[in-house]
């Protein structure tokens, strides 16, 4: 069970129920309630003494922590739908959904309910029965330094190094290694340092995933001389998805995928290494559509209807939505909410590249490590060492825009596997089995509608009847595969609304 705290002001003083004491994560030295700037490491942590509550996370917000604050009561969870009361009506953030629905994500301390926030990065949470106080620096957002192409590889090489070895292994470990960059990194600098993994493992994704991940990642540790398994899916995408989406808090559809590799990890290692972070500042995985839609502080508007348009549902989520939902959560809601965390990278050296590490990194990517992963073992994630993103932060936008950063750095600290490439040049697999596990997908979650979930086909939004109308006119395979995730979380979270499991 996650830890959690609720603080009730009474006449005869406060009444705390959970946890008055909690560190979720881990902090490399140092206190992690002491005051100044956190501590290196990726944490969330509370104390309660009787009279004072203090609550600090790390640097980047990265480990989930959330807070609800009513009149004269205080609830704190790593989960927010611990903070939900048993049976009663919970009112949803329209905002924060409206630009959710379209990108995948939710932003700065978004969540799906109104009452409930993220805690923001390096922030101070204190509360008595006065009430709370919440403060937390501006996000630190760089300009571009003055470096050469070569400074700013070279940076990232040696200050890799350095992270990792702050991070260096006292035990016996699995690595999980994909087919990517940011892994393999990893991999290659704990086996130079002299602190090789007693197993690589890899996770299967679901179709229209070509495999290939896993088969990259075979040759890479093959070549350094290590035993590698590849573990086979989780048989359902539907269940899950079903089970990952309240684990993570409701707070992201990615992650179902990493369920069967969570639950090896967790058996089998106490430690392991997550690659967090080593996207979005270095060789972002949206650097397409970036280069197509340049940052430009004079046209925010036009930047924010663009990338909610090439969203993960981008305009087919106007086939979910019913009257009601289609004004709560519309795109002009989305573009106005999403402009203003748009504002807050305008600074940055590369902003486009700031604002995914803050919203998506930060409020999606990273729940599958600490939400689901988090409480079973020491997680390292040598991509958020402090030095190491100063730089990559400060890192001009020119020397990233052609998306070939963390190629560069790989070939010069690691000549001898150039050669070796990566799983994404691998073009997805469509056909006969794609067709066939979509199918099983809408088969599911019909069949768990009619016999477990029956108010799902009652709720007043019609999301089942509007995903099944999805599936008629051109296009519409593709179509209701996009949507059935979404459609899933809709109804999940419509239970929880109305206090009802998820």
């Amino acid at each position: 069970m996650k830890p959690r705290l609720r603080l009730v002001a009474t006449a005869r003083g406060v009444r705390a129920e959970g946890d008055g004491e909690a560190l979720a994560g881990h902090v490399l030295g140092g206190d992690p309630l002491a005051e100044g700037p956190p501590p290196e490491g990726i944490f969330a942590a509370w104390r309660w003494d009787g009279a004072r509550l203090l609550a600090r996370n790390d640097r980047y917000g990265m480990h989930p922590l959330y807070y609800r604050a009513d009149t004269g009561s205080l609830a704190l969870s790593t989960d927010p739908l611990a903070l939900l009361r048993p049976g009663e009506n919970a009112e949803l953030d329209h905002d924060a959904l409206a630009v959710f629905i379209r990108l995948g994500f939710f932003l700065a301390e978004d969540t799906p309910f109104a009452a409930i926030r993220a805690l923001p990065p390096a922030a101070t949470l204190t509360w008595t029965r006065d009430g709370p106080e919440v403060n937390s620096p501006a996000l630190p957002v760089p300009g571009a330094a003055d470096l050469t192409p070569a400074q700013a590889v070279d940076g990232f090489v040696e200050l890799f190094r350095a992270a990792v070895a702050r991070r260096l292994p006292e035990r016996s470990y699995v690595l999980p290694l994909s087919g990517g960059r940011d892994s393999r990194h990893i991999l290659m600098e704990l086996c130079r340092q002299g602190a090789p993994p007693a197993l690589c493992v890899s996770g299967a994704k679901f179709p229209p995933d070509p495999g290939a991940d896993a088969r990259v990642a075979a040759t890479l540790a093959g070549r350094l001389g290590l035993p590698h398994r590849t573990l086979a899916r989780p048989r359902s995408q539907f269940h899950a998805e079903r089970i990952a989406n309240p684990a993570q808090g409701m707070a992201t559809l990615n992650g179902a995928w990493t369920l069967s590799l969570r639950a090896f990890l967790r058996r089998n290692s106490p430690l392991w290494y997550d690659g967090v972070g080593g996207g979005e500042l270095i060789q972002n995985p949206s650097i397409e559509l970036i280069r197509e839609n340049p940052y430009d502080v004079t046209d925010l508007p036009g930047l924010a209807d663009r990338l909610l348009a090439a969203g993960r549902t981008g305009a087919r989520v106007d086939y979910l939505l019913g009257p009601r939902t289609r004004v709560l959560w519309s795109r002009e809601r989305a573009r106005t909410r999403l402009v203003r965390e748009l504002a807050r990278h305008a600074d940055a050296a590369f902003p486009l590249g700031s604002f995914f590490f803050w919203n998506r990194t930060r409020r999606s990517i990273s729940l599958a490590t600490f939400a689901l992963g988090d409480g079973h073992a020491l997680i390292h994630t040598p991509y958020l060492d402090h030095a190491l993103v100063d730089h990559l932060a400060s890192v001009p936008h020119r020397f990233l825009i052609d998306g070939t950063f963390h190629d560069r750095a790989l070939h010069k600290a690691f000549p001898e596997h150039a050669g070796l490439g990566f799983a994404s040049a691998v073009p997805q697999r469509h056909g006969l089995v794609l067709v066939g596990h979509r199918l099983a997908y809408l088969t599911r979650l019909l069949g768990h509608s009619l016999y477990r979930e029956r108010d799902w086909w009652r709720e007043d939004d019609r999301v089942l009847r509007r995903l099944l109308a999805a599936g008629r006119g051109p296009g519409a395979p593709q179509r209701v595969s996009r949507l059935q995730p979404l459609a899933l979380y809709l109804l999940q979270l419509e239970s929880l609304a109305a206090g009802r499991t998820a």
